[in-house]
């Protein structure tokens, strides 16, 4: 067991990547201040706060998709936190409900996934792409 107190030492807010008991699957990327830290270990029911450290909540306040704590692990340098929960219902209750917020595919095994050039400063990615080459010309 680790002192809590050097856990929060020089933080004032870890991020925290939320998954599911059952599944494994990733649920969420979110925030923990010292207060919504102490809320979920008191109520074993995750609690946030946004990016800035405001705006404290229990996840599914107010959808009734909650969800209960199972475990809290810190990473090496106690800087970043992994929380196992069991999800009730929908992780993310916008857009009809999903069971995860990572929605959106942007790359996969299928050479097709990348349908489209993009350009991302002065690297362009479409199916032709050259991940081994180091310097890529504008």
């Amino acid at each position: 067991m680790i002192d809590l107190s050097k856990l929060w030492q020089m933080r004032d807010i870890m991020s925290v990547v939320t998954v599911d008991s059952m599944s494994g699957k990733v649920l969420m990327l979110g925030y923990m201040n010292k207060e919504a830290f102490a809320y979920t270990l008191k109520t074993r029911k995750a609690w946030y706060c946004n990016s800035d450290g405001s705006g404290l909540r229990m996840k599914g306040e107010h959808s009734g998709n909650v969800q209960k704590l199972v475990s809290i692990t810190a990473d090496y340098d106690y800087r970043n936190l992994l929380v196992t929960v069991d999800q009730i219902g929908k992780a993310c209750p916008y857009d009809g409900g999903h069971s995860t917020y990572f929605i959106h595919n942007i790359f996969g095994h299928d050479e097709n996934d990348i349908s489209k050039r993009k350009k991302f400063g002065r690297v362009e990615i479409d199916k032709n792409f050259d991940f081994s080459k180091e310097d890529y010309d504008d």
